[in-house]
């Protein structure tokens, strides 16, 4: 009976959260801007070394890729297949990873190229950090995790290994966390596995009011002493 009632307490301030969690500032991914067919693709660093007969790219210094609205950077990265239009990248070293819809800063991270557009990236840190642009400070979603995974196209985030996540004043902790940046919709151990643990602050003018204190009653009179 108590673990029935302590996992009911757990789906309604899961519900509760996911309900706070939605109430992102509106537009944010309405407005985001993506790569479009033949938007060209560019890169830049310090010191590039190739290698023809394997198709390979190795870059190091302030290296920066972008297509469109999409940027990534790092110290050092490395591309195979690199003319082709279904290309493979990894990047070291303080990687940046910005779209028109979010941001990701860790310290690895790899991205694939399909079609010659960039179509997904996986981000790895200790941990590798999330953030959705564009929206209010107090409502500002962002993310910490050991690995995130972004698809670019779909706008999806999947954050995994000892997830941090809030939308501003709250927050929760869990295994798996996939967040649609576009639909403003977020879901908490999908798979069922482990628990999930939240903190729901009020906003302002939703706190409870304190009941008024009973007025104080006169003390009882005292009977008189006799002379």
């Amino acid at each position: 009976m108590a673990a029935s009632k302590n996992n009911n307490r757990a789906r309604s301030g899961a519900a509760l959260l996911l309900a706070a969690l939605g109430a992102t500032a509106a537009g944010t991914a309405a407005g985001a801007e993506l790569v479009r067919s033949g938007d060209a693709f560019n890169w830049d660093a310090q010191v590039v070394s190739s290698d023809f007969r394997s198709d390979t790219l190795e870059f190091s210094g302030n290296v920066r890729v972008t297509q469109g609205p999409m940027l990534i950077e790092a110290g050092a990265a490395k591309a195979d297949d690199v003319r082709s239009e279904n290309s493979r990248w990894t990047f070291q070293k303080a990687v940046r990873i910005v779209t028109g819809e979010a941001e990701l800063q860790s310290d690895s991270a790899s991205a694939a190229v399909v079609g010659g557009q960039l179509a997904r990236a996986r981000a790895e840190g200790s941990p590798a950090q999330f953030e959705q642009r564009g929206g209010r400070a107090d409502r500002q979603v962002r993310g910490r995790a050991g690995v995130i995974e972004y698809d670019f196209a779909a706008g999806v985030v999947k954050l995994s290994d000892n997830v941090w996540f809030s939308n501003g004043k709250d927050e929760f902790r869990g295994n798996v966390v996939i967040y649609n940046v576009r639909d403003e919709r977020v879901q908490i151990n999908p798979g069922g596995e482990g628990r999930v643990h939240g903190i729901i602050r009020p906003r302002q003018g939703t706190e409870a009011t304190a009941p008024a204190s009973p007025p104080s009653q006169p003390a009882p009179p005292q009977p008189e002493s006799g002379a």
